[in-house]
């Protein structure tokens, strides 16, 4: 599904940005996902974790060598 991207949507990421390590193109990635309600963000980037309000499963801490 795709999210059209509102101003809510890039404050939030903007916000991220301030808060957290992530870099832009994550920072609207996330900020999209909580205005989308996901209830499982799954990545391989652990920065992701600093997001507090978004629920992460990073794959690699789940997967063997």
């Amino acid at each position: 599904r795709l999210i059209p991207i509102t101003q809510a949507i890039l404050r939030e990421a903007a916000q991220l940005r301030v808060t957290t390590k992530l870099k832009t193109p994550d920072a609207l990635h996330a900020a999209t996902a909580m205005a989308a309600g996901c209830v499982l963000f799954v990545t391989n980037d652990a920065a992701f974790r600093a997001v507090s309000r978004l629920p992460v499963v990073v794959l690699k801490d789940h997967l063997g060598p």
